[in-house]
């Protein structure tokens, strides 16, 4: 049964590591095999070695990429990889191959005759296959109706708009079909405390911004104030609605909406049971700049990476005064020349309040071994290092493991308070650093998804639980790419 076998290796084909991915394949005994399944992800795999390649390497790959997909489908009426061998011959310059590959595809659409797929697919194979044959009227229409047919699927979208972008911009023509059909953006938002009892004018300047945007989903934090309420707007238009807390539930509850009145606890609390997704960290049972500035930058990578998955953009919306001074967060975002929609409210209340404790975010390596001359030693055995930023983290990670590749590392985004220690016995990183499996750098979830923000050329993908004892963690997996 190669099946587990295939899937594993598509979950690390889809974080981006195709040597790897190719690497496991050819280990798994499958380049000769002759199942369809593994001829289908063969194609995918020398597709995916192809578009990172050049030249004759590259026009190589794409044949060899479209010769798999035709095996797979010889012994068989199926669409799926004969549309991709269409495809294949059209990028790599033989569209008279490409154009008889679409009508073969049509044909065998038009017959009713073949391996029984979703509408969704369906439709969108002969929107495809319409699209090679240069008839950009039918191709849109098919591909109205595929995401009719399946209006959630959002993921399966993102796959097809990518190959239709590849195929338009072959032929030379505008990608402006395709942008009706995108799914919506992501949104992440946050908002000052303080507003004026009549929230009138703040709330007419939200809900025009988000009908302006129509996202798909928000991510943010809900304090007493503008948070609160671009959350209850967005969920009143249907939004998929993702809280991210900098601190356990509780004590955000207290620190950043009770004591601003039972009014806004009374709407926190019905936001919470209507949303979509919770993540509080409970270990952080105190509030501070520092840990309201990894909360945002995790909500942010979560927006960053449902954006990427669905071929869509991610927009932040802030909600503040003319006075305000963008926090840490919204500069690293707007560093990447992320968009941002920015509502000035002239009647907002001033900030109030005892200033919060200092702290500090620190990402700390940890390995069962010493494998730097920086790291230290911890209380219990294992070694760690601490650096000021994620990325800086994940560079040293990097190149530890292309010295030690029989070794696993683990990563942790610590908000440190003044006198606690880096290597507390509460220090997730040591806590995982026994169970990263080898080559890999493994990091809790959804402390991962800040590294959409901190450094986006490093992808961690959800690899299940971890036992500590602590409980069981969440965690991504990150391998760095082959040489």
């Amino acid at each position: 049964m190669i099946l587990p076998i295939l899937a594993q290796i598509r979950r690390v084909a889809r974080s981006g590591d195709t040597v790897r991915a190719w690497t496991m394949f050819g280990a798994a005994g499958l380049l000769p095999s002759r199942d369809r399944d593994a001829l289908t992800l063969k194609g995918r795999l020398l597709k995916d070695r192809a578009l990172r390649s050049e030249g004759a390497e590259r026009a190589a790959l794409l044949d060899e990429a479209r010769q798999a997909y035709l095996q797979a489908a010889s012994d068989c009426r199926a669409t799926y990889p004969l549309i991709n061998a269409a495809t294949l011959a059209f990028l790599n310059d033989h569209p008279a191959d490409a154009a008889d590959l679409a009508r073969q595809v049509l044909t065998l659409l038009d017959s009713g005759d073949h391996v029984q797929e979703t509408r969704y697919w369906l439709a969108a194979t002969a929107a495809e296959a319409h699209l090679l044959l240069g008839d950009e009227a039918a191709a849109q229409a098919a591909l109205t109706q595929a995401m009719t047919a399946a209006p959630d699927a959002w993921e399966d979208h993102a796959a097809t708009l990518r190959q239709f972008h590849e195929i338009l911009t072959r032929q030379g023509r505008s990608t402006a079909i395709l942008d009706p059909l995108r799914p919506p953006p992501s949104l992440y938002f946050s908002g000052i405390i303080g507003l004026p009892d009549n929230e009138e004018e703040a709330r007419g300047k939200i809900e025009a911004a988000l009908d302006q945007i129509a996202p798909g989903a928000a991510f943010g934090a809900l304090a007493a104030g503008a948070d609160i309420l671009i959350a209850e707007c967005a969920l009143f238009r249907g939004i998929q609605l993702h809280i991210v807390l900098p601190t356990s539930l509780d004590v955000f509850r207290q620190s950043s909406v009770g004591r601003f009145g039972d009014h806004w606890l009374a709407r926190f609390d019905r936001l919470i049971d209507m949303a979509d997704s919770l993540d509080a960290p409970d270990a952080i049972t105190s509030l501070s700049n520092a840990a309201i500035d990894k909360g945002c930058e995790i909500a942010m990578g979560l927006a960053l990476r449902r954006a990427d998955a669905f071929a869509t953009q991610a927009i932040a919306l802030h909600i503040g005064r003319a006075s305000d001074q963008p926090a840490p967060a919204y500069r690293l975002w707007q560093s990447r020349t992320l968009p941002v929609r920015k509502i000035i409210l002239e009647q907002s209340m001033p900030p109030s309040g005892d200033a919060l404790p200092m702290a500090a975010n620190k990402a700390v390596l940890a390995s069962t071994t010493r494998l730097a001359p920086t790291m230290r030693e911890s209380a219990n055995g294992l070694h760690f290092e601490a650096f000021d930023d994620m990325a800086t983290a994940m560079l040293q990670a990097s190149l530890i493991l292309k010295d030690w590749p029989d070794h696993g590392l683990a990563l942790e985004y610590q908000t440190v308070m003044p006198n606690d220690p880096i290597d507390g016995e509460d220090c997730l990183a040591l806590l995982l650093a026994p169970a990263a499996p080898a080559g890999s750098i493994c990091m809790p979830w959804p402390q991962a998804a800040a590294m959409a923000l901190q450094g986006p050329g490093y992808r961690f993908e959800i690899a299940g639980e971890v036992m500590t004892r602590q409980g069981d963690c969440p965690v991504g997996h990150y391998y760095p790419p082959s040489s």
